[in-house]
């Protein structure tokens, strides 16, 4: 299912994981009412993990948190 994720899809996803109040486990709900489609909790996870691994996104915590 990770394959058939379009690019409006994720940037919806980043834009609900930054969006403070939006709990992680709510996300599934809203990308499936915005978007008609069926995702689950953890293929949203598993698409993040994915993102994190590919563009390893701590490299900014850790120029600005060294110790």
């Amino acid at each position: 299912m990770i394959e058939q994720i379009s690019k409006e899809i994720k940037d919806e996803i980043f834009r609900l994981v930054s969006t403070p109040g939006v709990e992680i486990e709510d996300i599934p709900d809203k990308i499936n009412n915005i978007f008609k489609i069926e995702l689950n909790y953890e293929e949203i996870m598993e698409f993040l993990s994915d993102e994190y691994l590919k563009h390893n996104l701590d490299y900014g915590r850790r120029l600005c948190c060294r110790f």
